[in-house]
């Protein structure tokens, strides 16, 4: 199973009972170098893509050029989907990651949800009861917004700060989340960090209000570790719901054959 997102490819083996038996992943903007690939062959793949379609086809070609003879099949949101998911959203604009996730949240819990998924977007969509998906919320992610903020300055200052927010590694190291900054640079940092932790606060109320009373708040996505620690409130962290969901969808689906899109 592949989930191919904006900035980042993940991938699992799953043996026929659902027992993950190897999985991967790691950043991959298209092109090359080629992303890991499992080094057995499996029966069949399944792909959910979001963003340019050049680099599902570039994927595409490269898991060919590795496995010729498996069939890959897609991701095609549906208006009715696996496990009860009934669309209020129009199904040919949502993408196959927050339906998968949606559908991850289904294979675990029948109860009303607020799904986030923390990414190159912080997308915040609502489940209510019967599995039934009232819409959602979408804003720019942490990279996404920085640079945007990092365009709007002055080059000497934009050099002086740099482009790049600490990675993932680095994050626990820094700053507490909430501290004033004491430069430019971290002022600017917290500044952001603050502004996203509380879009993600107001937009989750909202959703939850929307999906009914005992909803409760899911979160995927690379961001998801450093976020959930700074949410004011108990949140559900599942690393992988998409891929979760995409499982779901392989098992009780016969529906997504084709080309990416």
């Amino acid at each position: 199973m592949l989930d191919l997102g904006s900035s980042r490819l993940k991938w699992q083996v799953r043996s026929d009972a659902g027992e993950i038996l190897a999985c991967g992943g790691s950043a991959w903007p298209g092109g090359t170098p080629r992303p890991e690939l499992p080094s057995r062959a499996p029966d069949r793949i399944w792909m959910a893509h979001v963003g340019p379609g050049e680099r599902a086809q570039a994927l595409l070609a490269w898991v060919r050029q590795r496995f010729a003879a498996v069939p890959v099949q897609y991701v095609r949101p549906e208006p009715e989907g696996p496990a009860g998911l009934r669309l209020d959203y129009d199904h040919r604009q949502l993408g196959a990651d927050r339906f998968c996730a949606l559908l991850g949240v289904l294979a675990r819990s029948g109860k009303p949800a607020v799904v986030i998924d923390a990414g190159t977007a912080i997308t915040v969509d609502v489940l209510g009861a019967g599995g039934r998906h009232l819409g959602g919320y979408i804003a720019p992610g942490l990279r996404p917004g920085w640079a945007a903020v990092m365009r709007l300055l002055p080059g000497a200052l934009r050099e002086q700060i740099g482009a790049a927010l600490p990675g993932p590694a680095q994050q626990h190291a820094s700053a507490h989340v909430g501290a004033p900054g004491h430069g430019t640079a971290a002022a600017l940092e917290q500044g952001w960090r603050l502004g996203l932790i509380g879009a993600v606060e107001r937009l989750g109320a909202a959703a939850e209000t929307a999906a009914g009373a005992g909803a409760q708040w899911w979160l995927t996505g690379g961001d998801a570790p450093w976020l959930a620690e700074s949410l004011g409130r108990p949140v559900r962290v599942e690393p992988d719901l998409v891929l979760d969901g995409l499982w779901l969808y392989a098992c009780r689906s016969g529906a997504g054959t084709g080309e990416p899109r």
